[in-house]
């Protein structure tokens, strides 16, 4: 028991800087809406504001959907509504079903 305490303790103490960090540093990357004016619409993988398209207007999605330019169509938001999963189970948002407890 007193090597569980000693080691534990050591653990805490070597893990202590690393967790001091990530307290004071934002994460880099993180992409915020930028403000973008006339007409130019924000890409979220560049976190660049683009010039307004030649061609099609932007759509105005709704229900959390986003517009892409590309095909010019409303898309659904990446991340799935989680489903209401009975006791014992969790929502796994990659497959967007329920899995049992402990099970990827």
């Amino acid at each position: 028991m007193v090597k569980l305490i000693r080691r534990s303790t050591i653990l805490a103490a070597a893990c202590a800087p690393i967790a001091a960090l990530s307290l004071v540093t934002s994460a880099p990357g993180s992409a915020d809406p930028l403000n973008c004016e006339n007409g130019s619409w924000w890409d979220p993988v560049a976190n660049v504001c683009q010039p307004p398209p030649a061609g099609p207007v932007p759509l105005n999605c709704q229900n959390g959907e986003w517009w892409d330019p590309g095909a010019n169509t409303c898309r659904p938001p990446v991340s799935p509504v989680p489903l209401n999963c009975d006791g014992g189970q969790y929502w796994n948002p990659i497959t967007n079903a329920c899995r049992p407890l402990g099970q990827y």
